[in-house]
């Protein structure tokens, strides 16, 4: 088990967040310089909204989005069973990928828009993502953590 450093409260390891107050759990001193860049990278997610979490792989773009069995496309980030229909997250919404030495949000022109720090990003224009970053999709809010 490990321990919110602020409430005290006890999770399984792994996870990102204390349900209790907040608090980040993950370990936020690890030194980016010293990863092998030939090493996989990862990013972790969480949804608030449906606390639901998880890690994806940065080997390939990430498409983020709500899934279309119509058009055979399904987003690595599939944000349709936490409300991503309701809470006005399109099915191509965003896409994350490495852009030389840095990763990068870039909208797909979304109905809703992709929101960085009240921000709203410019259609295809790529925004670098910091290593902890809250962004929303519409009105769905996502915690991005770089790995």
């Amino acid at each position: 088990m490990i321990q919110c450093d602020t409430c005290g409260a006890k999770f399984y390891p792994g996870t990102l967040f204390c349900k209790e107050c907040g608090h980040a759990l993950y370990d936020d001193t690890r030194q980016e310089s010293s990863q092998d860049p030939s090493q996989e990278q990862y990013i972790h997610y969480l949804i608030p909204g449906s606390a639901r979490q998880g890690k994806l792989d940065l080997s390939t773009p990430i498409w983020i989005g709500r899934a279309d069995p119509d058009a055979e496309f399904m987003p690595q980030l599939d944000l349709t069973g936490d409300g991503g229909m309701e809470l006005g997250v399109s099915r191509r919404h965003a896409l994350i990928r490495k852009n030389e030495q840095e990763l990068v949000l870039i909208d797909q022109h979304s109905v809703n828009g992709t929101w960085i720090d009240q921000k709203r990003l410019d259609p295809e224009q790529p925004y670098p993502l910091s290593p902890t970053v809250q962004v929303r999709f519409g009105r769905m809010l996502v915690i991005i953590i770089l790995e």
